[in-house]
């Protein structure tokens, strides 16, 4: 039987899923996206892991999962700006320009959000 080698996902793959999404909208549909997803990513996720944290706090294995994900929150925050970034771009590219992007664009695009949000974050 052959293997199956699965690819993990990381916060790259989502940010050029979101490229990916957000050069196929309308410029609306782009907007609207991208601020779901920013809001998604840099207030619903941190917030929700820290009510779970909260709620079980008596227990010394969620204490030290605690202190882990609170080092960690950035990357959340950090996924969310650089989505956020991606589709505001294409939001105005839209705009402006019909045609959906090529994909030399959407790599270039998506260096630059890493980059930026990074930066941001």
């Amino acid at each position: 039987m052959a293997r199956r080698y699965y690819r993990r996902k990381s916060k790259t793959s989502i940010i050029s899923d979101t490229v990916y999404i957000g050069a196929r909208l309308p410029w609306w549909g782009a907007l609207a996206f991208g601020v779901l997803v920013f809001v998604i990513f840099y207030f619903v996720i941190p917030a929700w892991i820290e009510s779970k944290i909260l709620v079980h706090s008596d227990s010394p294995i969620l204490f030290a999962l605690s202190e882990v994900m609170n080092r960690r929150m950035h990357w959340f925050q950090y996924i969310g700006i650089a989505c956020g970034l991606v589709c505001a771009f294409f939001a105005i590219r839209n705009f402006f320009i019909a045609k959906s992007a090529s994909y030399p664009e959407r790599g270039i695009i998506g260096l630059i959000a890493r980059l930026l949000g990074r930066e941001m974050n």
